[in-house]
């Protein structure tokens, strides 16, 4: 029989995603058990990139406030805590995503800039043995907020592998460097969240986290255990758990889940695709970062951010002048300074983050997508990823 850790809520959203979170919440045991009389919540949200919540790729602002609110009515202090993908400017997914207005408006704290890190020593851990996480998060309630969807690298992308954004990029280069799904259990035996609320209002399928298509699921799952969570997610996705790497590792060292569901059905409600990837992508995608310690120590920056900049890798947004008419939505769209340059018709790899609000604006589809197949589709309806070229790893 599943124990009490053990159980996971699953609430349709329908049109009320604050009510639904509500529900959820209630059925993992309420919030003010949550917080077990801590004063603070930390709330990791997924904001790989630059990728509004419609799209599948990022977590829900009106999850976030929703969350939020229950927070303070319990009579604690909301902050948020996250980080992008390694290739990914903080400041300017920030930008993209309005996340220092949206925190002001909600009341919600920040934390920017990591003053203090904690080192954690997982007990058992075999690839990574310790790692750091933000002060703020050692003696806080930690609600971990991922969203429902796919990943190039790790298979799927929910609450276990969420929890990466907490570290900083060096600790990351060391997970992808010994081993990404081996590190991602090793990291979950040093780090448990209180809640994990995971996002599948919309969540994304095929070639994600950040490129895939919008699944729009419709969904919250909740829970204490993570990997149970997991499970349930898998299970609403149609996907076997120990087809997804870290998670069969998981179910071996940290023993077997048997959730008990609660609220509504873990019926798959759509069958997900699994992305398919060479082994030659994965052997080049893993080399970026074990070459990063020599790259970074003699520039002082990120080999995963400089080759991304280049243009020459990773899913990247490009005009084609025969259809562009130099109206300007695509310039007026973007929320970063000196990307778009209508005299040359250039994007800048060097300052687009890659958030193809560009592509959905123009009127004309006179943006293609580089890295993707299919590219030239109607906004809102971005076209698959050819995995060969995928972006925003973690």
């Amino acid at each position: 029989m599943a124990t009490n850790s053990q159980r996971v809520a699953v609430v349709r959203t329908g049109d009320d995603l604050a009510g639904a979170a509500r529900r959820a919440i209630e059925l993992s045991g309420g919030m003010a058990a949550i917080l077990d009389g801590r004063r603070v919540a930390v709330l990791k949200p997924n904001f790989v990139a630059g990728r509004p919540g419609r799209t599948g790729a990022t977590t829900s602002l009106d999850l976030i406030a929703a969350v939020a609110e229950i927070v303070r009515e319990a009579g604690a202090a909301p902050v948020l805590c996250e980080s992008p993908g390694t290739e990914f400017d903080l400041e300017e997914t920030y930008a993209i995503l309005g996340i220092d207005d949206f925190c002001r408006r909600h009341g919600i704290g920040l934390v920017r800039d990591v003053g203090e890190w904690i080192e954690v020593r997982p007990k058992g851990a075999r690839r990574l043995r310790r790692f750091r996480v933000p002060a703020p998060v050692a003696e806080a309630c930690l609600i971990n907020l991922p969203v429902l969807k796919t990943h190039v690298v790790s298979g799927m992308s929910v609450a276990m592998k969420n929890l990466m954004g907490l570290l900083p990029r060096e600790d990351r280069r060391t997970m992808h460097t010994f081993g990404i799904h081996q590190s991602i259990v090793d990291l979950n035996l040093g780090l448990k969240p209180d809640l994990s609320l995971v996002d599948g209002s919309v969540g994304q399928d095929g070639e994600g986290p950040l490129y895939g298509r919008p699944a729009n699921l419709g969904v919250l799952v909740a829970g204490r255990d993570s990997l149970a969570v997991d499970v349930v997610c898998c299970r609403l996705c149609d996907v076997d758990p120990k087809a997804v790497r870290h998670l069969d590792l998981a179910l071996s060292q940290m023993g077997p889940r048997f959730p008990e569901v609660v609220g509504e059905s873990a019926a798959p409600v759509e069958r997900f695709t699994l992305p398919k990837v060479s082994p030659l992508y994965r052997f080049v995608f893993w080399l970026m970062y074990p070459l990063d310690y020599p790259f970074r120590w003699l520039t002082g920056s990120h080999l995963c951010a400089a080759l991304y900049k280049t243009g020459l890798v990773g899913t990247r947004p490009k005009i084609i002048e025969s259809a562009c008419t130099r109206c300007g939505d695509c310039v007026t769209a973007c929320p970063l300074p000196n990307v778009i340059d209508l005299t040359t018709l250039r994007v800048d790899p060097r300052t687009c983050a890659r958030c193809l609000l560009c592509v959905e604006a123009c009127p004309e589809n006179a943006i293609i997508v580089k890295g993707m197949s299919g590219s030239g589709e109607a906004p809102g309806s971005l076209p698959r990823l050819n995995g060969v070229d995928a972006g925003g790893q973690g």
